[in-house]
């Protein structure tokens, strides 16, 4: 059976104005107000699960003859009106897009974005959204596992585990107390005032917060970003990375960027500022896009010293040309190094060398400054 062959007025999409053909912002918890407001759903009183690791007493809506419910109902303490609204398979759709057991973290995009954090002990991710004075009338939690080969907490794991976490439940949020038609309710008024407003069209939802471009996975890195653990990668970048400056003068002038600058663009960018009175380069060097194939030779073979690397000559005018990193990158590689690149944020990268053979303890260290460096391929 096709679940979404019906008319709207019977589907199970779920979304911030309607939710499976309901769009009043509040939902009274009695089986017979929910049996109106989901004519096309069986409703029975079913243990289900509950907002925290417990279940609790509450209503099961099945869709035809499927053995699992379609959506699972909460009760909002003792007030009448019902608290939640939970997807718990891949029967609903959240979003008009995404469904339990289908969807990865890092393919889930939502604009109306409010928060993305870690469960308690870090076993799983957990993605807010709805806010309602732009609009949505529902609010919603998306909870995301790892996958089963993984374990311990995820805030030590990094991005790439994250993105492959997987959608565990949908959970929208109805009845919120400042749009209720009164402070409680009781099971026949419940009825009358499910009758009098079940009809009305969903309101048009507003433009979202959009933190992030709706991304969790930019939130959560966000979220951990600490200015002192992000120092502590970068004085540990400084031993490892190939430079021409002196280490404990290097990581004292690191330590003063940190002074002044907090975010993992400015701070990028103050390091790759960091030269010496020669005006050639310690640790990084920023790029130009203007500059011509030959600056850029010298600044890799000023880092490189004594272990300096014959480039090649190019003829482009311009490192923003076509094949100028790719050559130099691949030129390094072969020789065993690596030319990395460091996001700022702004028209302007910093750039820096190391061995090749360090560049997965690099992309480990890179985790915490947020920096978006990678190595460039040749």
């Amino acid at each position: 059976m096709n679940l979404f062959s019906r008319t709207p007025k019977g589907d199970l999409n779920l979304n911030y104005n309607i939710i499976a053909g309901y769009s009043v912002g509040w939902l009274p918890y009695s089986e017979k107000a929910i049996q109106l407001a989901f004519p096309h759903l069986k409703v029975k009183a079913a243990t289900v699960p509950g907002y925290g690791p417990d279940t609790e007493d509450g209503f099961a809506l099945f869709d035809g003859d499927q053995d699992e419910p379609a959506l699972c109902i909460t009760k909002d303490s003792e007030s009448g009106y019902a608290f939640s609204v939970t997807a718990h398979n891949g029967q609903a759709q959240s979003l008009g897009s995404y469904r339990v057991g289908e969807i990865l973290l890092g393919d889930f995009r939502d604009d109306h974005m409010e928060e993305a954090d870690f469960w308690v002990d870090g076993s799983k991710i957990v993605v807010m959204g709805g806010v309602t004075d732009r609009g949505a009338i529902y609010g919603t939690r998306h909870l995301f596992l790892p996958p089963d080969d993984r374990t311990g907490d995820l805030r030590k794991a990094g991005p790439d585990v994250w993105r492959a976490c997987v959608l565990s439940e949908i959970r929208f949020f109805v009845s919120g107390r400042r749009i209720r038609p009164t402070k409680e309710i009781d099971a026949a008024d419940g009825v009358k005032q499910v009758k009098k407003h079940r009809g009305q069209a969903p309101q048009p939802l507003q433009p979202g917060p959009n933190l992030c471009d709706g991304d969790p996975i930019t939130l959560l890195l966000k979220g951990l970003y600490s200015p002192k653990e992000a120092q502590k990668a970068y004085l540990k970048l400084a031993d490892i990375a190939i430079h021409n400056g002196d280490v404990a003068t290097t990581k004292a002038k690191i330590k003063a960027v940190f002074e002044n600058h907090n975010s993992p663009e400015d701070v990028a960018l103050r390091l790759s500022e960091m030269y010496n009175e020669e005006r050639q380069t310690v640790f990084m060097f920023p790029l130009d896009w203007k500059e011509e194939p030959s600056w850029l030779a010298s600044q890799i073979s000023a880092v490189l010293g004594d272990e300096a690397v014959a480039l090649p000559d190019m003829t482009q005018t311009s490192v923003a040309q076509g094949g100028v990193f790719e050559a130099y990158a691949a030129c390094l590689q072969d020789a065993g190094f690596d030319l990395w690149g460091l996001d700022t944020g702004s028209d302007t990268h910093c750039l820096f060398v190391a061995r090749k053979k360090d560049r997965n303890r690099i992309t480990k260290l890179m985790i915490p400054t947020q920096s978006n460096a990678l190595p460039w391929k040749g």
